[in-house]
């Protein structure tokens, strides 16, 4: 099991090694150039390599960004993925190697308007087949393959048997007219048994969302310190309302939205899945990902510690956390250039530990890590888009 560098990041990629043949599962885990390349010395070669080229990601789909910035934003995340993988790739050289994950599709009413994200061409996450497309053409020395449920491949020949009744399936399907509703109709009393489970919820409704926030409040200074601003949510339908909670290095402090304060983060969302979370049905990850929700943040800056206290809620991983970021040996510093000027810089990156002698792209002043697409100022060392410890960059004479 090969996780994350970065407690802050809990996923995990699994290598197994048997009868001469080692595979690679990267699961959801985003593993560094180097872990990546230690898994295939440690195997003795890859037979085969799988990893996620889409995410399961609430961003940008559930943002409030206008059509054109949506558009962009979306290709931009899109071709991340793809590139990160391409890198991954290079670096391991295995005999196979695998795309998978792909959009997800929405069957309830509420949610149906994001299937979007299906379309093969703009949507904001590809599924298998174009990620393999797309792979085949930017690493054409390299095999890909990309799977259904059924399919089998055997390591010894690389020869691969499609499963009959998966080979008539195609994501293109996703469009043809009435497919998805044949699909949520199909679903449709799962679904409703499910949505049976989160009732609307009661007056006690904003209370319970202050003790919750008071209790994650108190378990991390440091995290508490590193949010540091103020998070709306407006939670709409029955007992609900707009709420404000103030994180900062000196406290916490939870109460009625105040037309007078600009917050960071607004984060929208119906009070049977509020109350879901805080009676503990569901997690905060399971919120975000169930895509259930809308989000907006002014300025754009993604903040890595709100998403991480909100899926830890728990003390010894928030100091797991924290002893890494504050632990970090920089003494290890690479030298970069970017137009027409030299800059020293830590050899791997302050979010979560990649390489950047080899998972960076450095472009008109700025250093773009890999892994997880922080970009950061090389001039002043800030990132940009996230809220992250400072590269420390140093520009040389």
């Amino acid at each position: 099991m090969i996780p994350e560098l970065s407690p802050m990041c809990h996923d995990a990629a699994f290598l197994v090694v048997a009868d001469g043949h080692g595979i690679l599962h990267c699961n959801d885990a985003r593993l560094t150039a180097a872990q990546a390349r230690r898994a295939k010395h440690l195997a003795g070669g890859l037979s085969l390599m799988a990893l996620q080229t889409s995410g399961a990601s609430w961003h940008p789909i559930c943002y409030e960004y206008p059509p054109e910035e949506m558009a962009k934003v979306s290709m931009d995340k899109r071709i991340a993925k793809l590139r990160a993988a391409q890198r991954l790739v290079r670096q391991t050289e295995p005999d196979l190697a695998v795309p998978f994950a792909g959009p997800p599709c929405f069957l309830d009413p509420e949610v149906h308007h994001l299937n979007w994200v299906l379309d093969q061409e703009d949507g904001a996450f590809c599924d298998p087949e174009v990620s393999a497309g797309w792979l085949r053409e930017h690493l054409p020395n390299q095999r890909w393959e990309s799977f259904k449920p059924g399919d089998a491949v055997d390591l010894v020949t690389g020869e691969v048997t499609r499963d009959p009744v998966s080979a008539r399936f195609s994501f293109a399907d996703a469009f043809r007219p009435g497919y998805l509703e044949r699909y949520a109709a199909d679903r449709a009393e799962l679904i409703e048994g499910e949505m049976a489970g989160y009732p609307i919820p009661d007056a006690g409704l904003f209370d319970r969302f202050r003790n919750h926030f008071e209790f994650l409040g108190g378990l991390s200074d440091y995290f508490r310190g590193q949010i540091n601003m103020i998070v709306r949510f407006e939670i709409t339908g029955p007992n609900g309302g707009t709420w404000d909670v103030d994180f900062s290095p000196e406290g916490l402090k939870v109460g009625e939205a105040s037309a007078s304060v600009r917050p960071h983060y607004r984060i929208t969302t119906a009070g049977r899945w509020l109350d879901g979370v805080l009676t503990g049905k569901l997690a905060w990850e399971d919120l975000l990902i169930s895509m259930r929700l809308s989000l907006y943040r002014d300025p754009d800056v993604y903040n890595d510690y709100l998403v991480g206290l909100l899926k830890h809620a728990n003390a010894m991983a928030l100091d797991a956390v924290e002893a890494y970021e504050t632990g970090r040996d920089e003494r290890e510093r690479i030298t970069v250039r970017s137009a027409g000027h030299s800059y020293d810089i830590p050899r791997y990156c302050p979010h979560a530990g990649e390489d950047l002698s080899v998972g960076a792209v450095i472009d008109n002043g700025r250093l773009r890590c890999l892994a997880h697409n922080f970009t950061f100022d090389l001039a002043s060392g800030e990132c940009v888009n996230a809220r992250s410890a400072n590269l420390t960059s140093r520009k040389l004479p």
